[in-house]
């Protein structure tokens, strides 16, 4: 395998051990070397999101151990990553994930049956606009904006970019036209640059997908539209271009936590998220009174059924959710707890409605995956900052 590629950039921890960054040109690994050995062993640099894991290898006597810890690799992984970016045919790739994954993100979901306003689908509350031409002339309509504005936002999406004046109008193509999500990243980077870039780079480069593994996904954006190699009697075909939609199969459960994060941007802090032994006893314990039970399916709490019991504390102006996995996960060890100020949580589950019906089922999975999102967005934003073109205070001009 290694003869097939080659090393891009490299980065000596000490006598014993060099990080480096090796590809074939397509999705990149991590190539941790030990120098005593002469020894290289490739893996995903997923493996470094994981501050607290421990790497142990063969000293240079024999029977000796050196061993580190991943967190002191941020500098190391940083270099590399830089160096990476530099002498290969990523920033190219990159700048298309950025592009594709925008327009996923913002591409409207089109209603043109009020019933549909009234009742929405999951796939349409994930989505952060809606082209609403449910009026009686059809093709005109407006782009309703599905996530709470700032008054710097509202100030930016003015009723004129919004209108819809012919069926050809209702794409995500007429909003990028019109400015507005140009607008909305000069307003608050924060919320709609910074994290888009920071998601493309980690999608190409072989990091998790909040979680869950993106390196199936990761080959197929490498891949798009190039010409595979050319064999005898094979006839030249170039592979068809992905187009990422937030519901691909292959960037849902990501794609629907950043749209999550987005939405739900301006309060996710107030959420307070907890692992207990007894998380019922607990909340009895804080003066917190038990309401109500549901049961929550494979896939919207974690990766097992989870059986969630809510609470309020009317005194406090809090809301608790006590959830108890159904099964083992290898998540987290005793139950999960998430306390949030009651009026968050129910401007929350009012900002996911778009005027429909509320969904507690809904609510709670995705303020649950918003934080997820948001921790594991700032854990990366080390390792990726010099090579995404973020937009802070101290480089307020980046684009690139």
């Amino acid at each position: 395998m290694e003869e097939e590629g080659k090393i891009i950039s490299s980065c000596d921890i000490d006598e014993n051990l060099a990080l480096q960054m090796w590809t074939r040109g397509k999705t990149p690994r991590l190539s941790i070397f030990n120098k005593n050995k002469n020894q290289r062993k490739l893996i995903h640099i997923a493996w470094v999101e994981k501050r607290d894991r421990t790497l142990a290898i063969n000293g240079k006597k024999r029977g000796e151990t050196v061993s580190y810890v991943v967190q002191d690799f941020e500098q190391a992984i940083r270099k590399i990553l830089t160096g990476y970016a530099a002498n290969s045919n990523y920033k190219v790739k990159f700048f298309t994930v950025v592009l594709d994954l925008e327009k996923a993100l913002h591409r409207p979901e089109l209603v043109t049956n009020p019933s549909d306003l009234a009742m929405m689908s999951e796939d349409k509350r994930s989505s952060l606009w809606v082209a609403d031409c449910s009026g009686e002339d059809k093709p005109l309509g407006v782009f309703r904006p599905f996530f709470p504005l700032s008054e710097a936002e509202s100030a930016v999406i003015t009723p004129d970019k919004l209108e819809i004046n012919s069926q050809a109008e209702r794409s995500v193509e007429v909003l990028i036209k019109r400015g507005i999500i140009d607008d909305l990243k000069k307003v608050n980077p924060d919320r709609w640059h910074n994290p888009i870039r920071i998601t493309a780079a980690a999608m190409l480069l072989g990091f998790t997908y909040c979680g869950s593994d993106g390196s199936q996904m990761a080959d197929t954006l490498w891949t798009s539209g190039e010409k595979p190699k050319i064999t005898i009697n094979t006839p030249v075909m170039k592979i068809p271009v992905k187009k990422l939609t937030l519901h691909d199969p292959g960037l849902v459960r990501l794609g629907h936590k950043l749209s999550a994060y987005i939405r739900h941007f301006y309060y996710i802090d107030e959420l307070i998220i907890d692992y207990v032994s007894d998380s019922e006893k607990v909340l009895h314990e804080r003066g917190y009174n038990r309401l109500r039970r549901v049961d929550f399916n494979t896939g919207s709490l974690g990766d097992v059924p989870y059986r969630v019991t809510f609470f309020d504390n009317e005194a406090e102006g809090m809301t608790a959710f006590a959830c108890v996995p159904r099964m083992q996960t290898a998540r987290h060890k005793g139950d999960m707890l998430m306390v949030v100020p009651t009026e968050i949580y129910r401007q929350a589950a009012a900002n996911n409605t778009m005027g429909s019906v509320e969904d507690d089922f809904f609510t709670i999975s995705r303020l649950l995956w918003a934080k997820q999102f948001k921790a594991w967005y700032e854990n990366l934003i080390p390792y990726l900052k010099n090579i995404t073109g973020l937009i802070t205070n101290e480089n307020p001009n980046a684009n690139e």
